[in-house]
């Protein structure tokens, strides 16, 4: 592999502050959006994970596959909620069952027939009976966790470096850690990714590579009868678009 030099990392900065003030340039909504936001909003975004350089994209609105920032510049939309708009934005069939809801409440802490019949359509769609709705990824996972501790009797779980799981304890572990804190390829450290993460709670957590079986299987037998189940991405996403290798998973 080529080295890089001095001058081809000066050469890097240069290019990376030209595309920035380009980006920055076509971006005044989105920045005066960013700049109230930053009055009300910790770390002047929604989430963590929202927060961007050189500034976040805000958006305005989205029809189809098409989304709409706030400086009115249109985007496919690859996205789809993290997975839950996958019909899209503003389909007819949906803006019409969600108004006639909304005539009739829309939370009233207790249930509703509609949930009776969204459980049955994902039982019959995936063959699996029993369902539990959650508010967010963050709670699903968490409950996964209990559950793998609650059948097992075990403590321990395995994540794989670089996934992101929600930000509860158990899983806020070598998400997107510094250099310096992960540790050798062969054995990652599970590092707490975030403060006010107590190591009580983290050290249950195990590292291991993705797409990387021998690690997987040495891992199990080093801490045979304690792991209680394993958590991961089929496809690895949060360092780029990582297909798993055949028979990985």
């Amino acid at each position: 592999m080529t080295e890089w030099t001095p001058a081809d990392l000066t050469r890097l900065d240069a290019l990376i502050e030209t595309q920035e003030q380009s980006f920055l340039a076509r971006q005044e909504g989105s920045a005066a959006m960013y700049e109230g936001a930053t009055k009300v909003l910790a770390g002047g975004a929604t989430s963590s994970w929202q927060i961007a350089r050189p500034q976040m994209i805000w958006m305005s609105h989205g029809v189809g596959s098409k989304v709409y920032d706030a400086d009115g510049i249109e985007y496919s939309d690859f996205n789809g909620g993290y997975g839950v708009g996958l019909m899209g934005h503003a389909h007819p069939a949906v803006v019409d069952a969600v108004a006639r809801r909304v005539k009739r409440g829309t939370h009233f802490a207790q249930p509703t027939e509609d949930a009776i019949a969204v459980a049955t359509m994902l039982a019959e769609r995936w063959g699996l009976p029993l369902w539990r709705f959650c508010n967010s990824g963050t709670e699903t996972t968490m409950d996964a966790v209990h559950l793998m501790r609650a059948i097992t009797g075990r403590d321990l779980i395995v994540k794989v470096e670089g996934c992101y799981h929600g930000h509860h304890d158990s899983v806020m572990v070598s998400v997107a850690n510094e250099a310096d804190e992960i540790g050798p390829i062969l054995s990652p450290i599970a590092a707490p990714s975030g403060s006010g993460l107590p190591s009580a709670i983290t050290d249950l957590t195990i590292s291991v590579a993705f797409n990387d079986l021998d690690m997987l299987e040495r891992t199990f037998a080093k801490h045979e009868g304690q792991i209680a189940g394993m958590i991961l991405e089929p496809i690895m996403m949060n360092a780029g678009i990582i297909l798993p290798e055949e028979g990985y998973l």
